[in-house]
């Protein structure tokens, strides 16, 4: 095996537009007696498309996932010197991402592979409902390749 170390510096910058930072968990889509044969229908949430995906209660937990979805679908320039790039995007209410566009970089030709992670991971997971801005989050993210 290589020697070489992959390293995620997660840094994750919210642009707000609103100064509401009050979060509060809303359960949505209970299905009281999902095996009885007169359970009422629920809606399908992105949650239950996606096998294993807890639903998201607040910004703490999604700036967790985020970058550590956006590492998961990283393949890594190989390169015989570290790098590190920051990439920066939105996140819109509903998973999907728009202006993504590489902010810094140590190493111009990793930059491809860092956009790669970001457009291949998308769309998302869907905003927590409680959060309160329409237009969605900016996150700014930095992948480091360390030799």
């Amino acid at each position: 095996m290589e020697n070489r170390k992959l390293f995620l510096i997660l840094t994750v910058a919210i642009a707000f537009s609103t100064s509401v930072f009050a979060f509060e968990y809303q359960q949505k889509n209970v299905d009281v007696n999902p095996f009885g044969s007169k359970a009422e229908q629920v809606q399908k949430s992105e949650q239950d498309k996606k096998p294993g995906m807890r639903e998201i209660k607040n910004l703490t937990e999604y700036f967790k996932y985020l970058p550590a979805e956006v590492h998961r679908h990283w393949t890594p320039y190989k390169s015989e010197l570290g790098y590190e790039v920051t990439v920066q995007f939105r996140v819109n209410r509903d998973g999907s991402i728009s202006d993504a566009k590489i902010v810094n970089s140590t190493n111009p030709s990793a930059n491809a592979s860092v956009l790669n992670a970001v457009n291949s991971g998308a769309p998302y997971q869907p905003l927590p409902a409680s959060y309160p801005n329409k237009n969605g989050v900016v996150a700014q993210i930095v992948l480091e390749y360390r030799k």
